[in-house]
């Protein structure tokens, strides 16, 4: 399973062009189209992507649980993307994403500034001083998305395998840069652990997006039998019952140690997210 993840400056490369990379290496993209098409199975409508998505969430999103809602599903969307083989993982942190996930190779694209301004103003058809205040603002957002939801800087080359400058190279030529670095075939342990993660995330997403749960700081695990545990905080007795009893009914699903523990009013209630 060939897993590559491209961390991109506004203006590096063209939009696009990632997938005629992704043609040269034999690798399925995985970028905002893709993410939105998993969204939309898991039921989150498309606004709700837009809104988070490679930014820092506003006060609301951090007030409610909606952040955290997002992070969520762009996990799972992701780690059912891995469930394919050879995928290319486009933006959004997937270098810290899949880290301890997956084998993958780890890329940052970048250019001079003001090489990407030039590029940025003819995309978009644009001024230059417009075109340098995209690329400041792009910079910025992904560099405070980064912070927020994985505690990592993005600028940082040590959190890369490779990073390269696009000004001189053509996609054709980091195809064959990077083909001969990318991770080669898991084993059949590595697959079932997999599969196995899927899952745990899979019932991790559906107990976050009941908000009356109150769930806080989730982990669940999945083993081979089919056994779920549960560890995180909600908000009643009542909230523990039914969590284990939603877990319970799930596909694949064979016993369910209940391990939540019980907060009732040592902390206000999280607030509903904001799915609008």
């Amino acid at each position: 399973m060939a897993v590559l993840t491209i961390a991109r400056e506004l203006g590096a490369v063209i939009r696009g062009e990632e997938l005629t990379l992704c043609a040269k290496l034999n690798l399925r993209c995985v970028n905002k189209s893709t993410l939105e098409e998993r969204f939309s199975a898991l039921g989150i409508p498309r606004e709700f992507l837009a809104r988070f998505d490679e930014c820092k969430p506003g006060i609301i999103g951090a007030l409610t649980n909606s952040a955290e809602y997002y992070w969520e599903t762009l996990r799972t969307a992701v780690i059912q993307e891995l469930q394919q083989d050879n995928i290319a993982f486009i933006g959004r942190g997937g270098n810290f994403l899949l880290q301890d996930i997956a084998a993958c190779l780890r890329v940052r694209l970048i250019a001079p500034e003001d090489f990407r301004v030039q590029q940025v103003a003819r995309e978009y058809a644009v001024s230059d001083a417009e075109a340098r205040k995209m690329v400041h603002q792009s910079d910025s957002s992904r560099s405070k998305f980064c912070e927020y939801y994985y505690g990592k800087s993005w600028r940082d080359p040590a959190n890369y395998d490779l990073v390269v400058n696009m000004e001189t190279i053509s996609m054709e030529e980091l195809a064959d840069l990077l083909y001969p670095l990318l991770p080669g075939p898991v084993s059949e342990d590595k697959k079932t652990e997999l599969e196995l993660i899927v899952q745990a995330q899979l019932i991790k997403h559906t107990l976050f997006g009941i908000s009356e749960l109150q769930l806080r700081f989730p982990e669940v695990t999945v083993d081979v039998s089919g056994t779920v545990t549960l560890h995180g905080t909600v908000a009643s007795e009542a909230a523990k019952r039914h969590a284990g009893e939603i877990v319970k009914n799930l596909p694949g699903v064979t016993a369910v140690n209940n391990e939540l523990g019980v907060i009732l009013n040592d902390v206000p209630n999280r607030l509903p997210m904001m799915m609008h």
